[in-house]
């Protein structure tokens, strides 16, 4: 974990409504909310919004998530978990990696009355392959976001978020990999890395999502990312096979 470090405050500042907890206690992990930009016309930017998260935490029947107290509107409209049914069914997956529509969350709130107020890792944000590749051997700093579980008699929040900082860089198998260990919950949780732009001008951006909590955790990147929404959205062919002649 880390205090006093101006940077790690940034990513907190932009991306801490951007996040929620999912999963029981028993296997616990965090789903972050995308943004990703279609195009942009005179009236405006068209987007599509995605959750995303680590594929292992989407293996159930029915998915528990933690409403966010803070990240609901109007305060105390919504109660503290969402079961989710169909859970399993309902994510797109792809080398570690789980993708989902928004939608289910917002029809869900609008029938209850109420509506989110999060914020999301948007695509100006996050990393594009270029920046994927430029990720080496040699360690580069990084920030991650997660919500740590609290032990039943703890006060204060259940599932409270927390940020970590450590470094990453490609193994010599050419996997990306957070260094060193994270609490658990920390499974599916953004990572943003620092890109030095001179000796005092940086850029932080989103490199992809923790594929565990494990030591040494993979990094599962935002080219993997892209690639599965691409096909999700990709039009479908028509489909071809015999037909009736009257």
């Amino acid at each position: 974990m880390t205090d006093d470090d101006p940077l790690a405050d940034l990513v907190l500042e932009h991306w801490s409504a951007s996040t929620l907890p999912v999963g029981p206690r028993s296997s616990p992990g965090t789903a972050f909310f995308y943004n990703e930009l279609v195009e942009t016309t005179p009236d405006g930017e068209q987007v599509r919004e995605w959750w995303l998260t680590a594929d292992r935490l989407t293996r159930t029947k029915v998915g528990e998530v933690r409403l966010r107290p803070e990240l609901i509107e109007p305060t105390g409209a919504a109660p503290d978990h969402l079961a989710v049914p169909d859970f399993e069914q309902m994510w797109s997956r792809r080398s570690g990696v789980a993708v989902t529509s928004t939608a289910f969350l917002h029809e869900h709130a609008a029938r209850k009355g109420w509506s989110w107020s999060t914020t999301q890792v948007t695509d100006g944000a996050v990393a594009k392959a270029e920046h994927v590749r430029a990720v080496g051997a040699q360690p580069c700093p990084a920030y991650a976001l997660g919500h740590v579980t609290r032990e039943p008699d703890e006060p204060g929040e259940e599932r409270p978020l927390a940020i970590a900082t450590s470094r990453v860089a490609r193994d010599p198998d050419g996997v990306v990999r957070w260094q060193g260990t994270l609490p658990d919950g920390f499974a599916g949780g953004p990572v943003f890395t620092v890109e030095q732009r001179g000796t005092r001008e940086f850029h932080l951006r989103c490199l992809g999502l923790l594929a565990s909590a494990d030591r040494n955790p993979t990094v599962l990147t935002f080219d993997t990312i892209h690639s599965l929404i691409e096909e999700l959205v990709r039009p479908k062919p028509p489909k071809r096979g015999f037909f009736r002649r009257r």
